[in-house]
């Protein structure tokens, strides 16, 4: 590639791109009362940008500060996560209104995870890396930023910096064809900056026998599960090379479905815990034992390593799952990729993304929490005196599924 060549595929796309970004990135600098961006860059130098927690935060943080690992009360954490392989779905379709929803996925495989064992995501620092850019993508990239300023908004979370690299021969999709100009094809990680309280943090040792299990019904499939849906798409569909496939009306309309936005339960958890959205600790509002975030894994995992020894789960009341679970393990049945109702609990989640434990007297506030950020919760089950997981299936096979029976 000659020094002009690479100039115009690499260089000035990517500028261009990063200087979008950059814009998204400066407007969320005042989404968290916790944090004070501090934008250093001299002249158009893309370089660091320095934060400072509020003063009430850097107060507290110094208490500890002369013997941390015994008298701390406040530390800054960071965790990692991405986006998996849900942006080939928002690639295949190629619609600038679907691609606004996308910035919801890092946001919340990364906060989500962040807050779900009592911590407080405040900042985000994220990563994409892009085959092309050009002028029939460029709408398309756009409306991800867009949207992913919106998100960003919603979820009261700073993003302090990010990196766009467009590597033309190291990022492909399942569904990447070079007789489509217009594709946009990415993957997308993310770094979550945040605070952890001491006396905050949940770790599911308090959780105990006859403890109510309430469930956040989530809308789409969460990240977890998207090799099966390709392998799905692939097996049912036949080859992306050729131009039947991107014929199929019944194959875009299911592919739409597997771009619905994950919902980010991060605000809702800090709240009901004690956050207050400055970082402050406040009230809880219900006394929570434990949170699983159900995604790799499914509930047999996620929900079994957070439960001690001698405790168990009746799920008996989980909620419908998604349309796109279902589908999806329709789709599968007479297919070498054939889902039963148990593998559908460890490959999916199930039809909760998150399963809050808390004491029977605080069912209700836990609910009515949730209604507030537009979330559908429910009571789904409660804790047992055993080992033992047990699930009233709402997949297909609509059986009783225990931990200890695994298919």
């Amino acid at each position: 590639m000659s020094g002009n060549q690479y100039k115009e595929e690499v260089i000035d796309p990517g500028v261009k791109a990063s200087m979008l970004a950059k814009e998204v990135c400066f407007q969320s600098h005042a989404n968290c009362p916790a944090v004070s961006v501090i934008a250093h860059q001299p002249g158009k130098f893309r370089g660091p940008v320095g934060y400072l927690w509020k003063k009430h935060i850097l107060e507290e943080m110094v208490q500890g500060a002369e013997n941390p690992e015994k008298s701390w009360s406040l530390l800054e954490e960071v965790e990692n996560d991405g986006a998996g392989g849900k942006p080939q779905f928002f690639t295949l379709l190629g619609d600038p209104y679907v691609n606004r929803g996308l910035g919801w996925e890092i946001i919340t495989m990364a906060a989500d995870d962040f807050s779900r064992s009592g911590r407080f995501p405040a900042i985000i620092a994220n990563e994409m890396n892009v085959k092309k850019i050009n002028e029939d993508n460029f709408h398309l990239f756009q409306a991800i930023m867009e949207g992913y300023g919106e998100a960003l908004k919603e979820a009261r979370l700073v993003n302090i910096t990010g990196e766009i690299a467009i590597m033309k021969h190291s990022i492909t999709a399942f569904c990447d064809i070079n007789f489509i100009e217009g594709q946009l094809v990415l993957t997308w990680g993310a770094t979550c900056i945040g605070l952890s309280r001491k006396e905050m943090l949940i770790d599911g040792s308090d959780i105990g026998p006859g403890m109510s299990i309430i469930g956040f019904w989530e809308p789409g499939y969460r990240c977890n599960g998207g090799t099966f849906f390709t392998n799905i798409i692939l097996e049912k569909w036949g080859s992306p090379f050729s131009r039947s496939f991107w014929e199929s009306k019944e194959m875009l309309d299911f592919v739409r479905k597997l771009t619905v936005p994950s919902q980010s339960y991060a605000k809702t958890i800090t709240r009901l815990i004690g956050w207050n959205s400055d970082g402050s600790a406040g009230s809880p509002l219900a006394s929570i034992a434990g949170i699983a975030h159900i995604t790799g894994g499914g509930v047999w995992e996620k929900l079994g390593e957070i439960l001690p020894q001698g405790v168990g789960a009746n799920l008996y009341s989980m909620p419908e799952p998604a349309d796109v679970l279902l589908e999806g393990q329709k789709l599968s049945w007479n297919t070498k990729f054939h889902l039963s109702d148990w593998n559908a609990y460890s490959t999916l989640h199930g039809g909760c993304g998150a399963l809050l434990i808390c004491q029977p007297s605080d069912e209700q506030k836990v609910i009515k929490e949730a209604k507030k950020d537009g979330i559908k919760a429910s009571v789904v089950g409660e804790t047992t005196k055993d080992n033992e997981i047990i699930i009233n299936s709402r997949f297909k096979e609509r059986r009783t599924l225990s931990s200890k029976k695994p298919e």
